[in-house]
């Protein structure tokens, strides 16, 4: 599944570099000093633990993991790079309360059940590929350190570890909705897991079973306005200029 992964994140990659240099007759930002290099975003959203489709056999019996839909809410800030970037076009770190979710049923119909709370801290970098006048697509890389607030399950998970390292990729499909007003819906996933290391599966064990973190996020997202106190970035230079106009937002 790792190795899957880090193909279609690769192919997206490819194809969004090789468009991100296509002038756009109608910039989704303009970067003539309207609009402060940094802001905030807001997202909530959904988690789903997908399991391990493979039924296992505990004990000579037969145990089938079930994935449960859970909640993320997640706020930060994001940070264009300077001119626009090259292969990546802007960076954001932020934090959120996430609950993780799943359950296992055997052949004589006993269930177990975990639910897992998370205060994380994560961080991303973004490619921007604009396809239209107002949409665009976002692919990312970054990573999340979770830290467990506390667990329940009946029976009680015993596998599981209070602080989990993983990095992720993550996919978009935005909306320019206003003049500085932004929402990017998202599906995120690990592709490493150095904490818990489980020889660097990217799929969470619990219980009998394996399960996959799927985090379903509404990025919703605003430009801000320079204050008095900022000084917008002046393009003497013809090549910082030609840069800005090559720009993903341009």
């Amino acid at each position: 599944m790792e190795k899957y992964l880090l193909i279609i994140f690769l192919l997206i990659f490819t194809i969004c570099n090789a468009q991100m240099y296509e002038r756009k007759k109608n910039p989704l930002v303009s970067f003539n000093g309207s609009y402060s290099m940094e802001g905030f975003y807001l997202s909530p959203g959904l988690t789903y633990m997908l399991p391990n489709k493979i039924n296992k056999l505990v004990d000579n019996i037969d145990v089938v993991p079930r994935g449960r839909l859970a909640y993320v809410i997640e706020a930060g800030a994001y940070k264009l790079f300077e001119k626009g970037g090259n292969i990546f076009n802007y960076m954001d770190y932020g934090f959120s309360y996430k609950k993780l979710s799943g359950s296992e049923i055997d052949s004589i119909n006993n269930k177990s059940i975990f639910k897992q709370r998370y205060l994380s801290a994560n961080f991303n970098i973004n490619n921007i590929w604009q396809i239209s006048n107002k949409k665009f697509i976002q692919s990312s890389i970054g990573s999340n350190l979770d830290f467990k607030l506390f667990e329940k399950g009946s029976p009680e998970p015993k596998n599981t570890e209070r602080l989990i390292l993983s990095f992720h990729i993550k996919f978009g499909y935005g909306f320019k909705v206003q003049k500085k007003f932004f929402i990017i819906p998202t599906i995120e996933s690990p592709f490493l897991t150095l904490k818990k290391w489980e020889q660097g599966k990217s799929s969470y064990g619990v219980f009998n079973s394996r399960y996959r973190p799927l985090i379903f996020k509404i990025r919703f997202i605003w430009l801000k306005t320079p204050g008095k106190g900022d000084c917008p970035p002046v393009l003497t230079n013809p090549e910082d200029k030609a840069r800005y106009e090559r720009n993903y937002m341009q």
